[in-house]
Parts: C-alpha cells; sequence; structure tokens
C-alpha cells in the first residue's frame, strides 16, 4: 500500500458558497490530518467545514465545524484525524469570502 503525503486541498472560496475542498478519489483511501483556516479581513468571520460521505448531498448531520467564529486576521489549526473512503468529500464555506482552507494528509493507495 502505497501511502503519499501532501497537500490535499487550498482554496479561498466566496462568500456564503460550499465548496469542496478536497474529494477522495478512485481506489484511495484518505487520513485528513489538519484542515488550516485563515482570515484575511480585518473584520471577523464566520466558517463551516462538512465531511459528506460518498459525495451526499449536504445536510446538517454532515457538520463538523458550524458558523465557527475566527477574528480578524487569525488563523487556526484544526488537527482532526478524520479518515475518508473513496468518493467522500470535506467541503467548506465562509461567511466572508476572505478566508483561506487548507486540508493537509495522507492518501493511501488501495
Amino acid at each position: 500500500m502505497a501511502m503519499t503525503y501532501k497537500i490535499l486541498g487550498q482554496k479561498s472560496p466566496a462568500a456564503t458558497t460550499d465548496y469542496n475542498l478536497y474529494t477522495v478519489s478512485g481506489s484511495k483511501q484518505t487520513i485528513i490530518n489538519c484542515i488550516t483556516v485563515a482570515n484575511r479581513d480585518a473584520n471577523s468571520a464566520t466558517y463551516r467545514i462538512s465531511v459528506r460521505p460518498d459525495g451526499a448531498t449536504l445536510t446538517t448531520d454532515h457538520y463538523i465545524a458550524y458558523n465557527v467564529q475566527i477574528d480578524s486576521n487569525q488563523s487556526t489549526a484544526l488537527n482532526l484525524g478524520i479518515t475518508l473512503d473513496t468518493n467522500d468529500v470535506i467541503t467548506v464555506q465562509s461567511s466572508s469570502g476572505l478566508l483561506t482552507f487548507n486540508a493537509y494528509g495522507v492518501e493511501i493507495d488501495v
């Protein structure tokens, strides 16, 4: 089983727009070690992060962070250890459009 440590996704989505930060591609499994959120705005903002199994339509059951406040010009690192299977999706959203999301982890060939 080959394992690749990598940046899995980086994005600054438009305000209040769901964006798929990372989708597990075919014949892989993934461990998300860390997601960082950086607020580039002089004002506080909120963010959402969800994990959707097998690309399911987003519902309230999928959120791991919902309208979490992040202060101006601050960043946070979420050390999560989330395990994902093929076609699972990490989706993010910000209230301001001035948040940057990064996901780091390991892809495993299966």
